[in-house]
């Protein structure tokens, strides 16, 4: 039996890194995964390469930055679907900058996409999830939200905020069998991070760098963390709620 048979989930962030490796994933444990990402050429090319495999998969096109929109998936995802059983909060957007010159506009852009659309989703999944009896929702934070890091001020706030956000929900709907936990990535070679990179004037040296802080020698890669959010999403971590799953190669304690 497939991990997910059945089982909705509704994946943000679908278009490339880890949010693919995830759509990918659950379709192929027998999910309905129902993808969102802001990039509409690589969510249809998603979608034509799920279904040439016959997996169930749907790409609706949004930026999540803003609550209607958030709102507006929801619905598009009920509406066809009837249910959401679990909920994958994974978009994120970063932003490399010395603390005095990050202005309030990127601290505004960075918390409206990776907290405010985890608030916002939240907020319009839970209500569907008391009334089905059950669900999972899968927060990603990061490793900077326990660690910290120069020149990452506004990120490692917004994945602050993403954690402790996680912890008080997971407590406030435990009894209604919704487990909440947080998925804490280290460095994970993707489109994002070798974007960060580039923000250096020798990015090749900055990456050498980065993988020099890596106790087991190199990046993760977007597959093993979506191995991750499918344990999370099973049946199997019934007693996980609240949790801070730290996945980083063992970064975080070097």
């Amino acid at each position: 039996m497939s991990r997910l048979n059945g089982k909705v989930a509704l994946i943000t962030g679908v278009g490339s890194g880890i949010g693919l490796a995830a759509a990918r994933l659950f379709c192929q444990e027998g999910a309905i995964v129902f993808g969102v990402d802001v990039n509409a050429d690589a969510g249809e090319a998603l979608a034509a390469e799920l279904h040439s495999k016959n997996h169930v998969f749907y790409f609706y096109r949004a930026d999540l930055s803003t609550a209607i929109a958030c709102a507006t998936a929801v619905a598009e995802c009920s509406n066809r679907f009837d249910r959401i059983d679990v909920l994958y909060n994974n978009v994120g957007i970063s932003a490399v900058k010395p603390f005095l010159e990050t202005d309030e506009s990127v601290v505004n852009q960075i918390l409206a996409v990776n907290f405010m659309s985890v608030f916002h989703l939240c907020q319009q999944v839970i209500p569907l999830m008391q009334q089905q009896g059950s669900g999972t929702i899968i927060n990603t934070a990061s490793e900077l939200a326990i660690v910290a890091q120069p020149f990452y001020s506004a990120y490692c706030a917004s994945k602050g905020a993403v954690l402790s956000f996680t912890r008080a929900l997971a407590l406030e709907y435990a009894q209604a069998n919704i487990r909440i936990n947080a998925l804490c990535p280290g460095p994970i070679d993707t489109p994002m991070l070798q974007r960060e990179f580039e923000t250096e004037t020798d990015a090749a040296n900055a990456r050498n760098l980065g993988v020099a802080t890596m106790p087991i020698g190199r990046f993760g890669q977007p597959e093993e963390i979506a191995q991750v959010a499918l344990f999370l999403a099973s049946e199997a971590p019934a007693l996980l709620h609240g949790a801070s799953v730290v996945v980083d190669g063992a970064k975080t304690i070097f």
